[in-house]
Protein backbone atom coordinates (compact mmCIF):
# COMPACT_ATOMS: atom_id res chain seq x y z
CA UNK A 1 0.00 0.00 0.00
CA UNK A 2 1.30 3.18 -0.98
CA UNK A 3 2.78 4.96 1.97
CA UNK A 4 2.33 1.80 4.16
CA UNK A 5 -1.40 3.40 5.60
CA UNK A 6 -4.53 3.33 4.22
CA UNK A 7 -6.55 1.33 2.05
CA UNK A 8 -4.68 0.74 -1.76
CA UNK A 9 -5.61 2.26 -4.72
CA UNK A 10 -6.92 -0.62 -7.14
CA UNK A 11 -5.49 0.67 -10.29
CA UNK A 12 -2.16 0.96 -8.31
CA UNK A 13 -2.44 -2.36 -7.79
CA UNK A 14 -3.34 -3.61 -10.92
CA UNK A 15 -0.14 -1.51 -11.96
CA UNK A 16 1.98 -3.05 -9.82
CA UNK A 17 1.17 -6.35 -10.26
CA UNK A 18 1.72 -9.11 -13.07
CA UNK A 19 -0.77 -10.20 -15.95
CA UNK A 20 -3.38 -13.03 -14.34
CA UNK A 21 -4.87 -15.45 -16.12
CA UNK A 22 -8.43 -13.66 -15.87
CA UNK A 23 -6.89 -10.79 -17.71
CA UNK A 24 -5.74 -13.13 -20.34
CA UNK A 25 -9.27 -14.43 -20.62
CA UNK A 26 -10.78 -10.98 -20.54
CA UNK A 27 -8.26 -10.09 -23.25
CA UNK A 28 -8.86 -13.22 -25.35
CA UNK A 29 -12.73 -12.93 -25.45
CA UNK A 30 -13.07 -9.19 -25.90
CA UNK A 31 -10.49 -10.05 -28.84
CA UNK A 32 -13.34 -12.75 -30.20
CA UNK A 33 -16.04 -10.61 -29.91
CA UNK A 34 -14.60 -7.68 -31.81
CA UNK A 35 -13.59 -10.66 -34.42
CA UNK A 36 -17.58 -11.64 -34.80
CA UNK A 37 -18.18 -7.95 -35.22
CA UNK A 38 -15.89 -7.39 -37.80
CA UNK A 39 -16.63 -10.53 -40.27
CA UNK A 40 -20.76 -9.14 -39.46
CA UNK A 41 -20.29 -5.91 -40.61
CA UNK A 42 -18.09 -6.33 -43.30
CA UNK A 43 -20.63 -9.17 -44.70
CA UNK A 44 -23.04 -6.64 -46.77
CA UNK A 45 -20.31 -4.49 -47.81
CA UNK A 46 -18.58 -7.54 -49.72
CA UNK A 47 -22.14 -8.53 -50.75
CA UNK A 48 -23.23 -4.98 -52.26
CA UNK A 49 -22.69 -6.41 -55.69
CA UNK A 50 -24.56 -9.62 -54.97
CA UNK A 51 -27.51 -7.76 -53.88
CA UNK A 52 -27.23 -4.85 -56.25
CA UNK A 53 -28.00 -7.43 -58.83
CA UNK A 54 -30.24 -9.57 -56.67
CA UNK A 55 -32.64 -6.61 -55.39
CA UNK A 56 -31.37 -4.26 -58.65
CA UNK A 57 -30.45 -1.25 -56.31
CA UNK A 58 -28.64 1.65 -57.34
CA UNK A 59 -25.83 3.72 -55.94
CA UNK A 60 -28.28 5.88 -53.77
CA UNK A 61 -30.26 3.10 -52.24
CA UNK A 62 -27.27 0.74 -51.84
CA UNK A 63 -25.49 4.34 -49.61
CA UNK A 64 -28.83 4.05 -47.96
CA UNK A 65 -28.19 0.14 -46.92
CA UNK A 66 -24.78 0.82 -45.64
CA UNK A 67 -26.05 4.54 -43.93
CA UNK A 68 -28.47 2.38 -42.26
CA UNK A 69 -26.01 0.62 -39.89
CA UNK A 70 -23.84 3.13 -39.82
CA UNK A 71 -26.82 5.03 -37.64
CA UNK A 72 -27.33 2.89 -35.95
CA UNK A 73 -23.79 2.88 -34.79
CA UNK A 74 -24.73 6.43 -33.56
CA UNK A 75 -27.06 5.08 -31.12
CA UNK A 76 -25.37 2.00 -30.15
CA UNK A 77 -22.65 4.03 -28.99
CA UNK A 78 -24.63 5.91 -26.33
CA UNK A 79 -26.81 3.77 -25.33
CA UNK A 80 -24.68 1.01 -24.46
CA UNK A 81 -22.18 3.14 -23.06
CA UNK A 82 -24.88 4.39 -20.78
CA UNK A 83 -25.85 0.87 -20.11
CA UNK A 84 -22.33 0.29 -19.56
CA UNK A 85 -22.02 2.77 -16.78
CA UNK A 86 -25.72 1.16 -15.11
CA UNK A 87 -24.88 -2.04 -15.64
CA UNK A 88 -21.43 -2.98 -16.45
CA UNK A 89 -19.43 -3.82 -19.27
CA UNK A 90 -19.98 -7.90 -18.91
CA UNK A 91 -24.12 -7.24 -19.40
CA UNK A 92 -23.87 -4.48 -22.08
CA UNK A 93 -21.64 -6.50 -23.75
CA UNK A 94 -24.10 -9.75 -23.54
CA UNK A 95 -27.05 -7.57 -24.64
CA UNK A 96 -25.31 -6.22 -27.56
CA UNK A 97 -23.87 -9.33 -28.91
CA UNK A 98 -27.24 -10.82 -28.15
CA UNK A 99 -29.38 -7.91 -30.65
CA UNK A 100 -26.01 -8.31 -33.30
CA UNK A 101 -27.05 -12.36 -33.39
CA UNK A 102 -30.82 -11.56 -33.67
CA UNK A 103 -30.47 -8.55 -36.07
CA UNK A 104 -28.17 -11.01 -38.42
CA UNK A 105 -30.72 -14.20 -38.46
CA UNK A 106 -33.01 -11.45 -39.14
CA UNK A 107 -31.16 -9.94 -42.32
CA UNK A 108 -30.86 -13.58 -43.29
CA UNK A 109 -34.75 -14.35 -43.66
CA UNK A 110 -36.11 -10.88 -45.00
CA UNK A 111 -37.55 -10.30 -48.48
CA UNK A 112 -37.89 -6.07 -48.92
CA UNK A 113 -35.58 -3.72 -48.92
CA UNK A 114 -37.24 -1.58 -46.03
CA UNK A 115 -37.09 -5.06 -43.63
CA UNK A 116 -33.47 -5.03 -45.03
CA UNK A 117 -32.99 -1.52 -44.15
CA UNK A 118 -34.32 -2.21 -40.42
CA UNK A 119 -32.61 -5.27 -39.90
CA UNK A 120 -29.36 -3.42 -40.66
CA UNK A 121 -30.13 -0.89 -38.21
CA UNK A 122 -31.00 -2.87 -35.54
CA UNK A 123 -27.34 -4.50 -36.41
CA UNK A 124 -25.56 -1.28 -36.05
CA UNK A 125 -26.77 -1.13 -32.66
CA UNK A 126 -25.42 -3.34 -31.57
CA UNK A 127 -22.24 -2.51 -33.69
CA UNK A 128 -22.18 0.32 -31.78
CA UNK A 129 -22.36 -0.84 -28.04
CA UNK A 130 -19.86 -4.04 -28.56
CA UNK A 131 -16.66 -1.39 -28.43
CA UNK A 132 -17.17 0.78 -25.64
CA UNK A 133 -18.14 -1.72 -23.06
CA UNK A 134 -15.17 -4.36 -24.30
CA UNK A 135 -12.56 -1.73 -24.61
CA UNK A 136 -14.23 -0.15 -21.25
CA UNK A 137 -13.66 -3.94 -19.86
CA UNK A 138 -10.38 -4.85 -21.01
CA UNK A 139 -8.49 -1.12 -19.83
CA UNK A 140 -10.26 -1.65 -16.41
CA UNK A 141 -8.35 -5.14 -15.98
CA UNK A 142 -5.09 -3.95 -17.16
CA UNK A 143 -1.82 -2.06 -16.10
CA UNK A 144 -1.55 1.28 -17.22
CA UNK A 145 1.80 0.27 -18.90
CA UNK A 146 0.31 -2.37 -21.40
CA UNK A 147 -3.17 -0.66 -21.73
CA UNK A 148 -2.89 1.30 -24.95
CA UNK A 149 -1.45 -1.69 -27.02
CA UNK A 150 -4.06 -4.46 -25.58
CA UNK A 151 -6.94 -1.68 -26.73
CA UNK A 152 -5.42 -1.58 -30.33
CA UNK A 153 -4.89 -5.10 -30.49
CA UNK A 154 -8.49 -6.27 -29.16
CA UNK A 155 -9.96 -3.78 -31.44
CA UNK A 156 -8.07 -5.07 -34.08
CA UNK A 157 -10.01 -8.02 -34.01
CA UNK A 158 -12.83 -5.97 -36.10
CA UNK A 159 -9.65 -5.79 -39.08
CA UNK A 160 -9.09 -9.38 -38.97
CA UNK A 161 -13.38 -10.38 -38.67
CA UNK A 162 -12.94 -8.24 -41.99
CA UNK A 163 -10.26 -10.05 -43.87
CA UNK A 164 -11.54 -14.09 -42.93
CA UNK A 165 -15.17 -12.35 -44.38
CA UNK A 166 -13.03 -11.16 -47.50
CA UNK A 167 -11.02 -14.41 -47.81
CA UNK A 168 -14.01 -16.52 -47.40
CA UNK A 169 -15.90 -14.93 -50.40
CA UNK A 170 -12.95 -15.61 -52.97
CA UNK A 171 -13.73 -19.15 -52.08
CA UNK A 172 -15.86 -20.90 -55.30
CA UNK A 173 -18.01 -22.18 -53.21
CA UNK A 174 -19.18 -19.72 -51.01
CA UNK A 175 -19.69 -17.37 -54.18
CA UNK A 176 -21.80 -20.18 -55.39
CA UNK A 177 -24.18 -19.51 -52.29
CA UNK A 178 -27.21 -17.19 -52.34
CA UNK A 179 -26.11 -14.54 -50.28
CA UNK A 180 -28.52 -14.54 -47.34
CA UNK A 181 -27.58 -17.84 -46.64
CA UNK A 182 -24.00 -16.46 -45.76
CA UNK A 183 -25.85 -14.22 -42.82
CA UNK A 184 -26.14 -17.32 -41.01
CA UNK A 185 -22.67 -16.18 -39.74
CA UNK A 186 -24.71 -15.60 -36.78
CA UNK A 187 -24.30 -19.21 -35.46
CA UNK A 188 -20.83 -18.18 -34.29
CA UNK A 189 -21.83 -15.04 -32.85
CA UNK A 190 -24.49 -17.26 -30.56
CA UNK A 191 -21.52 -19.47 -29.36
CA UNK A 192 -19.53 -16.24 -28.59
CA UNK A 193 -22.55 -15.25 -26.26
CA UNK A 194 -22.69 -18.32 -24.57
CA UNK A 195 -18.79 -18.49 -24.18
CA UNK A 196 -18.99 -14.66 -22.86
CA UNK A 197 -22.32 -15.34 -20.40
CA UNK A 198 -19.84 -18.50 -18.86
CA UNK A 199 -16.51 -16.94 -18.93
CA UNK A 200 -16.41 -13.56 -18.86
CA UNK A 201 -16.28 -11.68 -15.51
CA UNK A 202 -16.99 -8.37 -14.64
CA UNK A 203 -14.91 -4.84 -14.79
CA UNK A 204 -12.70 -4.79 -10.81
CA UNK A 205 -13.21 -1.09 -11.24
CA UNK A 206 -16.70 -1.16 -12.11
CA UNK A 207 -17.29 -3.52 -9.06
CA UNK A 208 -15.18 -1.52 -7.11
CA UNK A 209 -17.45 1.47 -7.51
CA UNK A 210 -20.88 -0.56 -7.36
CA UNK A 211 -20.19 -3.59 -5.10
CA UNK A 212 -17.17 -2.61 -2.95
CA UNK A 213 -18.20 -5.84 -0.28
CA UNK A 214 -19.86 -7.73 -2.85
CA UNK A 215 -18.48 -11.79 -3.80
CA UNK A 216 -17.89 -10.65 -7.24
CA UNK A 217 -15.48 -7.72 -6.62
CA UNK A 218 -13.64 -10.21 -3.73
CA UNK A 219 -13.73 -13.46 -6.83
CA UNK A 220 -12.02 -10.51 -9.00
CA UNK A 221 -9.39 -9.41 -6.64
CA UNK A 222 -8.37 -13.15 -6.02
CA UNK A 223 -8.10 -13.26 -9.45
CA UNK A 224 -5.84 -10.23 -9.74
CA UNK A 225 -3.44 -11.86 -6.89
CA UNK A 226 -4.93 -9.37 -4.07
CA UNK A 227 -4.13 -11.25 -0.99
CA UNK A 228 -8.03 -11.78 1.01
CA UNK A 229 -8.24 -9.10 3.68
CA UNK A 230 -6.31 -6.23 1.57
CA UNK A 231 -8.22 -2.77 2.12
CA UNK A 232 -9.17 -1.47 -1.40
CA UNK A 233 -10.47 1.78 -2.73
CA UNK A 234 -11.60 2.84 -6.17
CA UNK A 235 -9.98 6.07 -6.74
CA UNK A 236 -12.48 7.69 -8.89
CA UNK A 237 -15.84 8.80 -7.17
CA UNK A 238 -18.95 8.06 -7.94
CA UNK A 239 -20.95 10.81 -10.33
CA UNK A 240 -24.15 12.10 -9.64
CA UNK A 241 -26.48 12.77 -12.24
CA UNK A 242 -27.30 12.28 -16.27
CA UNK A 243 -23.88 11.03 -17.49
CA UNK A 244 -23.69 12.69 -20.80
CA UNK A 245 -24.20 15.94 -19.36
CA UNK A 246 -20.66 15.21 -17.00
CA UNK A 247 -19.19 14.84 -20.29
CA UNK A 248 -19.07 18.61 -20.60
CA UNK A 249 -17.97 19.85 -16.94
CA UNK A 250 -16.08 23.09 -16.97
CA UNK A 251 -12.90 20.68 -17.16
CA UNK A 252 -14.49 18.36 -19.66
CA UNK A 253 -16.33 20.17 -22.31
CA UNK A 254 -13.73 21.26 -24.86
CA UNK A 255 -11.41 17.89 -24.71
CA UNK A 256 -14.44 16.05 -25.25
CA UNK A 257 -15.59 18.31 -28.29
CA UNK A 258 -12.23 18.07 -29.89
CA UNK A 259 -12.22 14.42 -29.07
CA UNK A 260 -15.60 14.14 -31.07
CA UNK A 261 -14.48 16.21 -34.39
CA UNK A 262 -11.40 13.49 -34.27
CA UNK A 263 -13.92 10.69 -34.06
CA UNK A 264 -16.05 12.08 -36.77
CA UNK A 265 -13.26 13.00 -38.83
CA UNK A 266 -11.55 9.28 -39.18
CA UNK A 267 -15.02 7.51 -38.83
CA UNK A 268 -15.87 9.55 -42.58
CA UNK A 269 -13.24 7.62 -44.27
CA UNK A 270 -13.51 4.85 -42.39
CA UNK A 271 -16.84 4.00 -43.18
CA UNK A 272 -16.46 4.77 -46.59
CA UNK A 273 -13.70 2.01 -47.22
CA UNK A 274 -15.45 -0.48 -45.50
CA UNK A 275 -19.09 -0.21 -46.88
CA UNK A 276 -17.78 1.30 -50.77
CA UNK A 277 -14.35 0.14 -51.12
CA UNK A 278 -15.52 -3.29 -53.20
CA UNK A 279 -18.43 -1.85 -55.20
CA UNK A 280 -16.46 1.42 -56.08
CA UNK A 281 -14.15 -0.56 -57.92
CA UNK A 282 -16.56 -1.63 -60.17
CA UNK A 283 -17.86 1.82 -60.36
CA UNK A 284 -14.78 2.51 -61.74
CA UNK A 285 -14.55 -0.52 -64.66
CA UNK A 286 -12.89 -2.92 -62.82
CA UNK A 287 -14.35 -6.57 -62.25
CA UNK A 288 -15.96 -7.32 -58.76
CA UNK A 289 -13.21 -10.01 -58.26
CA UNK A 290 -11.02 -6.98 -57.78
CA UNK A 291 -12.74 -5.09 -55.60
CA UNK A 292 -13.11 -8.00 -53.22
CA UNK A 293 -9.21 -8.36 -53.12
CA UNK A 294 -8.73 -4.50 -52.53
CA UNK A 295 -10.93 -5.18 -49.67
CA UNK A 296 -8.81 -8.25 -48.38
CA UNK A 297 -5.50 -6.30 -49.00
CA UNK A 298 -7.55 -3.26 -47.34
CA UNK A 299 -8.27 -5.59 -44.35
CA UNK A 300 -4.56 -7.02 -44.20
CA UNK A 301 -2.64 -3.27 -44.13
CA UNK A 302 -5.66 -2.29 -41.26
CA UNK A 303 -4.55 -5.47 -39.51
CA UNK A 304 -0.53 -4.48 -39.53
CA UNK A 305 -1.22 -0.93 -38.70
CA UNK A 306 -3.11 -2.47 -35.57
CA UNK A 307 -0.33 -3.83 -34.63
CA UNK A 308 2.71 -1.62 -35.56
CA UNK A 309 1.54 1.85 -35.06
CA UNK A 310 0.49 1.06 -31.76
CA UNK A 311 4.78 0.62 -31.39
CA UNK A 312 6.08 3.57 -32.30
CA UNK A 313 3.66 4.95 -29.29
CA UNK A 314 6.23 3.31 -26.79
CA UNK A 315 8.88 5.48 -28.38
CA UNK A 316 7.35 8.82 -29.09
CA UNK A 317 3.87 10.19 -27.38
CA UNK A 318 0.71 8.09 -28.64
CA UNK A 319 -1.15 11.82 -29.44
CA UNK A 320 1.75 12.87 -31.86
CA UNK A 321 1.53 9.30 -33.52
CA UNK A 322 -2.01 9.52 -33.92
CA UNK A 323 -1.82 13.44 -35.54
CA UNK A 324 1.46 11.92 -37.99
CA UNK A 325 -0.93 8.89 -39.00
CA UNK A 326 -4.44 10.96 -39.64
CA UNK A 327 -2.52 13.05 -42.25
CA UNK A 328 -0.60 10.11 -43.56
CA UNK A 329 -4.02 8.40 -44.47
CA UNK A 330 -5.58 12.31 -45.93
CA UNK A 331 -2.53 11.87 -48.53
CA UNK A 332 -2.99 8.08 -49.43
CA UNK A 333 -7.00 8.08 -49.29
CA UNK A 334 -6.80 11.24 -52.02
CA UNK A 335 -4.16 9.35 -53.58
CA UNK A 336 -6.69 5.97 -54.18
CA UNK A 337 -8.65 8.00 -56.14
CA UNK A 338 -5.83 8.83 -58.38
CA UNK A 339 -4.31 5.45 -58.49
CA UNK A 340 -7.83 3.93 -59.81
CA UNK A 341 -6.57 4.00 -63.65
CA UNK A 342 -3.12 3.04 -63.04
CA UNK A 343 -1.65 -0.51 -62.91
CA UNK A 344 -3.17 -3.06 -60.72
CA UNK A 345 -0.21 -3.30 -58.29
CA UNK A 346 -0.04 0.41 -57.88
CA UNK A 347 -3.87 0.71 -56.65
CA UNK A 348 -3.85 -2.65 -54.59
CA UNK A 349 -0.54 -1.49 -52.86
CA UNK A 350 -2.37 2.21 -52.22
CA UNK A 351 -5.22 0.09 -50.89
CA UNK A 352 -2.91 -1.74 -48.63
CA UNK A 353 -1.30 1.21 -46.97
CA UNK A 354 -4.60 2.77 -47.07
CA UNK A 355 -5.81 -0.24 -44.26
CA UNK A 356 -2.67 0.33 -42.36
CA UNK A 357 -3.07 3.97 -41.74
CA UNK A 358 -7.08 4.67 -42.60
CA UNK A 359 -7.98 2.07 -39.87
CA UNK A 360 -4.66 2.38 -37.86
CA UNK A 361 -5.51 5.54 -36.74
CA UNK A 362 -9.14 4.44 -35.69
CA UNK A 363 -7.05 1.54 -33.52
CA UNK A 364 -4.95 4.47 -31.66
CA UNK A 365 -7.90 6.74 -30.65
CA UNK A 366 -9.92 4.83 -27.98
CA UNK A 367 -6.56 5.11 -25.45
CA UNK A 368 -7.35 9.25 -26.01
CA UNK A 369 -11.22 8.48 -24.17
CA UNK A 370 -9.84 5.86 -21.93
CA UNK A 371 -7.34 8.12 -20.42
CA UNK A 372 -9.57 11.17 -20.25
CA UNK A 373 -12.61 9.81 -18.46
CA UNK A 374 -12.74 8.68 -15.18
CA UNK A 375 -14.01 4.93 -14.14
CA UNK A 376 -17.63 5.74 -13.85
CA UNK A 377 -18.47 7.50 -16.86
CA UNK A 378 -15.77 6.38 -18.79
CA UNK A 379 -18.16 4.16 -20.55
CA UNK A 380 -20.49 6.73 -21.54
CA UNK A 381 -17.13 9.09 -22.16
CA UNK A 382 -16.11 6.37 -24.98
CA UNK A 383 -19.43 5.29 -26.12
CA UNK A 384 -20.58 9.11 -26.85
CA UNK A 385 -16.76 10.05 -28.49
CA UNK A 386 -17.94 6.46 -30.57
CA UNK A 387 -21.57 7.25 -31.51
CA UNK A 388 -20.60 11.38 -32.64
CA UNK A 389 -18.25 9.44 -34.61
CA UNK A 390 -20.74 7.65 -36.68
CA UNK A 391 -22.27 10.68 -37.61
CA UNK A 392 -19.49 10.77 -40.03
CA UNK A 393 -19.77 6.61 -40.53
CA UNK A 394 -23.58 7.57 -41.08
CA UNK A 395 -22.72 10.20 -43.83
CA UNK A 396 -19.98 9.27 -46.34
CA UNK A 397 -21.71 6.31 -47.71
CA UNK A 398 -24.55 7.63 -48.43
CA UNK A 399 -22.49 10.92 -49.52
CA UNK A 400 -20.18 8.79 -51.94
CA UNK A 401 -24.16 7.08 -52.94
CA UNK A 402 -24.74 10.39 -53.82
CA UNK A 403 -22.24 11.40 -55.83
CA UNK A 404 -22.01 8.58 -58.16
CA UNK A 405 -25.76 8.79 -58.47
CA UNK A 406 -25.01 12.05 -59.79
CA UNK A 407 -22.27 11.14 -62.02
CA UNK A 408 -19.31 12.19 -60.49
CA UNK A 409 -15.88 10.49 -60.59
CA UNK A 410 -15.21 7.69 -57.93
CA UNK A 411 -11.91 10.07 -57.85
CA UNK A 412 -13.81 13.39 -56.66
CA UNK A 413 -15.42 10.63 -54.05
CA UNK A 414 -12.06 9.68 -52.78
CA UNK A 415 -10.81 13.48 -52.15
CA UNK A 416 -14.39 14.03 -50.53
CA UNK A 417 -13.61 11.31 -48.37
CA UNK A 418 -10.13 12.69 -47.44
CA UNK A 419 -11.10 16.05 -46.35
CA UNK A 420 -12.23 15.57 -43.24
CA UNK A 421 -9.19 13.60 -41.98
CA UNK A 422 -7.91 16.91 -42.36
CA UNK A 423 -10.07 18.29 -39.61
CA UNK A 424 -9.71 15.50 -37.36
CA UNK A 425 -5.81 16.33 -37.43
CA UNK A 426 -6.22 19.46 -36.37
CA UNK A 427 -8.99 18.72 -33.75
CA UNK A 428 -6.70 15.68 -32.17
CA UNK A 429 -3.47 18.49 -31.99
CA UNK A 430 -5.35 20.92 -30.46
CA UNK A 431 -6.76 17.94 -27.92
CA UNK A 432 -3.16 16.55 -26.52
CA UNK A 433 -2.05 20.80 -26.26
CA UNK A 434 -5.31 20.78 -24.42
CA UNK A 435 -4.89 17.21 -22.40
CA UNK A 436 -0.99 16.75 -22.05
CA UNK A 437 0.50 19.35 -19.98
CA UNK A 438 3.42 21.28 -21.67
CA UNK A 439 7.52 20.90 -20.45
CA UNK A 440 7.68 23.72 -17.13
CA UNK A 441 10.92 25.15 -16.93
CA UNK A 442 11.98 25.01 -13.44
CA UNK A 443 13.02 28.74 -12.14
CA UNK A 444 16.75 29.41 -10.87
CA UNK A 445 18.57 26.39 -12.83
CA UNK A 446 19.80 28.80 -15.43
CA UNK A 447 20.81 28.32 -18.93
CA UNK A 448 20.91 24.41 -18.01
CA UNK A 449 17.36 24.48 -16.81
CA UNK A 450 15.66 21.38 -15.96
CA UNK A 451 11.62 20.36 -17.12
CA UNK A 452 8.79 18.66 -15.60
CA UNK A 453 5.76 17.50 -16.75
CA UNK A 454 2.88 16.74 -14.42
CA UNK A 455 2.04 12.99 -15.51
CA UNK A 456 -1.51 12.71 -17.09
CA UNK A 457 -3.88 11.16 -15.35
CA UNK A 458 -4.56 7.50 -17.19
CA UNK A 459 -6.83 5.78 -14.02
Amino acid sequence: MPGGSGPASLQDLIDRGRIHPIQMRVIALCAMVTLVEGIDLQLIPLLAPSITASWELGPVALGLLFGASACGLIFGGLGAGWLADRIGRRGSLLATMTLMTTATLATALVHTFPHLLVCRLLAGVAFGGVIPAAVSLVSEFLPARTRPSVVALVILGQAVGALLAALVMKSPAVAAMRWQALLLIAGLACATVTLLASMLPESPRYLGLKEPHGRRFAAVLRGLGVAPGTAVHEADPPVKGFRLLELFAPSRAWGTVLLWAGFIGIGWPLSFFTNWLTKIYTEAGHAASVGVDAMALYSGGAILGGLVLPLFSRRWHHDKVLVTSVLVAAALTASLGMALDDARTVHMTVSFLCGVFVSGVFFLLYPLAVRYYPTDIRSTGIGSAVAFGRVGNTLSPMVAGWMLGAGLSPQSVFWAMAAPLLVSAGALYLFHRLTVPQPVREPGVGAAAATRTVPVDSR
